[in-house]
């Protein structure tokens, strides 16, 4: 506090410095300087809007953003837990928004998190918490999740991801080796468990993640945005017609926000080529309702935004709050992008813990459950969502 004193002498009062501990998440893009070079104006838009993806989920995840400097972005979380499933939410749906470009234009992040004792002066964050949060994401491929040893420790049980364990890292002015772990760009990508130089094991993670990337991409290439003339459909009716019937941004955010479900910042339905079968078209849209679909009375939205000829399905999952009581920790309303199959038994695809089955029905509702990963307490629950038109 000032004296009258200090005042009169023309003393500055010294910002308050507050001593913490905390869990903190760096993040930056792969080759964001390219990106920036090849086409300014569309890298700085698309950067707004992961910015957006960043500040949502970090507030939903009980997290705040920092600081952001061009494309890079620090945030801190009361919980390492709620860090990693920040970051893996972060990932999902950036990569989902990933899909509608070409690889070569895709904004790829790479992401840190440690937990640390920071200094907070003026709602800014200094120390090595900082320091080691960058250095983590430094280690990270494009897509991919490097934590500290004291993250893997306090998430791995928590969280639905598989941590790879990358030893002993030297990092550059942090005095002492940290015990480093990945996540994988993309769900089921297992790396080299041998303890190598992180670098090329940065690599082939990288590496793996790109054969995905291309495969993925490959399998929706011959789709085009609404706006252009598609060919005809297996029905006669163009492609692109059933899916603008079949989807109104406004109307599914409506319902979204009326029953507390969250969705990310953009929804973009892609037209099928001409090519992909009818009855795999019909799953193109949106999909939700009324009805409350477990034992907590949540309500469920499915998003369907892309469908190739072999069947692999892209599209966001999300879940309002429970409307009855879980005790004092409820499960939090969120979303997730997925990437599916649709085959004779309908469109399957996994989140977290569990796996989900849905089918179209004749009378033109969703049908769907989900079941339980947990062996030792395996349960279905029945989901009904009716087309959001």
């Amino acid at each position: 506090m000032m004296t009258a004193w200090m005042r009169g002498h023309g003393v500055e009062a010294l910002p308050i410095m507050k001593r913490k501990i905390a869990a903190i998440l760096a993040a930056d893009i792969v080759g964001y300087s390219r990106l920036v070079a090849e086409d300014e104006e569309e890298t700085i838009r698309r950067l707004a809007v992961c910015r957006g993806i960043f500040d949502e989920l970090s507030v939903r995840y009980g997290g705040r953003i920092v600081n952001t400097v061009g494309d890079a972005i620090l945030a801190e979380f009361a919980s390492s837990v709620d860090a990693v499933r920040c970051a893996i939410d972060i990932q999902e749906s950036v990569r989902a928004r990933n899909l509608a470009y070409p690889s070569s234009r895709q904004m790829r992040f790479r992401i840190g998190i440690t937990v640390g004792d920071v200094v907070e002066r003026e709602g800014q964050l200094f120390g090595d918490g900082v320091n080691i949060a960058a250095r983590l994401e430094e280690l990270a491929p494009g897509g991919g999740i490097c934590v500290s040893r004291i993250v893997y420790e306090q998430a791995a049980h928590n969280v639905s991801a598989r941590f790879e364990d990358i030893g002993r890292q030297q990092m550059k002015n942090i005095p002492n080796p940290v015990h480093a772990y990945m996540i994988a760009p993309y769900p089921g990508e297992v790396g080299d468990k041998s303890r190598k130089g992180a670098a090329s094991r940065s690599r082939r993670v990288l590496a793996g993640a790109v054969v995905v990337a291309a495969l993925v991409t490959a399998a929706v290439a011959a789709a085009v945005l609404l706006p252009r003339a598609p060919g005809p459909s297996a029905t006669g009716v163009p492609a692109s017609q059933q899916v603008i019937r079949h989807f109104d941004d406004a109307k599914v955010r409506a319902l979204a926000a009326s029953q507390g479900i969250p969705l990310p910042p953009v929804l973009k339905i892609l037209a099928p080529a001409p090519s992909v079968p009818a009855k795999l078209v019909d799953y193109l849209g949106a999909w939700g309702g009324d009805k409350r679909w477990n034992r907590g009375g949540r309500q469920a939205m499915l998003v369907i935004e892309s469908v190739d000829s072999s069947g692999t399905t892209l599209g966001v999952y999300a879940q309002g709050p429970p409307a009855n009581s879980f005790g004092a920790n409820p499960p939090p309303a969120r979303h997730a992008a997925f990437v599916g199959a649709i085959t004779d038994k309908g469109l399957t695809f996994t989140w977290g813990p569990a796996k989900y089955t849905f089918n179209v029905m004749p009378d033109g509702t969703m049908w769907g459950k989900r079941e339980a990963g947990n062996e030792q307490a395996r349960f279905d629950l029945t989901i009904t969502l009716e087309r959001i038109e």
